[in-house]
């Protein structure tokens, strides 16, 4: 059963995430031996809020698994925070312990190394030229590099394009940020990005970010509208300044320990069902957007444009530094792409 983008809106995504999972019992750590026959139970983790779309599309993957598999797979959904921290859903990937997982691209980082090219400030100018370049040679280079840390790359999805949040002041200009605390992924680049523009970078897991605004241990964030809203964000946050600095792509991955034990079949079904999931991730996040753009709108933070080139030639000095810690070549392979 194939399922198109006018399929999945028309089910309504809030029914799919209804959808009862129930059977196998769950246990964390590496897989078991599997009896012949016997059904599986896969857990699926990704570090947003149950309100966010990663949610819906997640819930949809397992009920399409579990429908071409006639029952044998069955998959458990687990939101932000349920099977650890934002890193640990990356790390226990490689050890067995998550068996699927959405993830966004600054938390494989440190774990893949060349990923940081797809983070850099301002490389995409559209979303049309993100999804060339993942969807091409590059992005299937990327997954196809997972394999090195015990995981298996199947898509590429979005989170929404990174903007500036903050309960200060309005952020027009790159010295705007500066001396402000502002919360990012681990991802080195982040780190790069907003020390460039003076401002200090701190990494808090997202279940953490509402008290850390509250408390004044920082006084910025950078994510899309979306998890804004559904984390609540939006409660303390005063000023966003749309920088779209970074497309914000994430990974559908599975691990390597636990797809292995699963069928031919069981394994075809997965990764066929997870491209599906693609297109029908990226028109979420676009759609959802815009609602979560409106609803901080109304809850009186104040939006405004931002200087683009003076940002953009302010955190020029990034890509210096990556070039020669990822690869010249490879950076300016990406550039290219990004432009073409």
């Amino acid at each position: 059963m194939s399922v198109n983008r006018r399929t999945f809106l028309g089910r309504g995504l809030g029914a799919v995430a209804a959808a009862n999972f129930g059977g196998a019992g769950l246990t964390l750590g590496a897989p078991a031996v599997r009896a012949a026959g016997q059904p599986v139970v896969l857990k699926l983790a990704h570090p947003d809020a149950p309100a966010h779309p990663a949610q819906e599309i997640a819930t949809l993957f397992g009920k399409l698994v579990q429908e071409r598999t006639d029952g044998s797979v069955t998959v458990r959904v687990f939101s932000g925070g349920q099977l650890g921290s934002e890193v640990n859903i990356v790390s226990g990937l490689s050890t067995g312990i998550v068996d699927l997982a959405m993830h966004t691209t600054g938390f494989l980082e440190s774990l893949f190394p060349k990923i940081q090219a797809i983070d850099l400030p301002f490389l995409f100018p559209s979303n049309e030229s993100a999804e060339r370049v993942l969807d091409g040679p590059i992005g299937q280079e990327l997954l196809t590099d997972m394999q090195t840390k015990g995981i298996y790359g199947l898509t590429w999805g979005h989170y929404g394009w990174r903007v500036v949040e903050n309960n200060t002041r309005p952020i027009v200009m790159p010295q705007d940020l500066a001396g402000m605390k502002i919360r990012i992924q681990p991802g080195a680049v982040f780190a790069a990005s907003f020390k460039a523009v003076g401002a200090v970078p701190i990494v808090i897991d997202l279940n953490e970010l509402y008290i850390a605004l509250s408390q004044g241990t920082v006084n910025a964030y950078e994510l899309p509208f979306v998890p804004a809203v559904t984390t609540k964000l939006l409660e303390v946050t005063k000023y966003i300044g749309e920088t779209n600095h970074v497309y914000n792509g994430g990974a559908f991955m599975a691990s390597k320990m636990r797809f292995d034990t699963l069928t031919p079949k069981e394994q075809t079904v997965i990764r066929e069902t997870a491209r599906e999931m693609g297109p029908l991730w990226r028109k979420a996040i676009t759609e959802r957007t815009v609602v979560a753009r409106k609803a901080c709108e109304d809850k009186g933070i104040k939006i405004n444009a931002v200087d683009f080139p003076a940002f953009k030639k302010a955190m020029e000095p990034v890509y210096t530094e990556f070039r020669g810690k990822i690869g010249a070549e490879f950076v300016d392979k990406v550039i290219k792409a990004a432009n073409a």
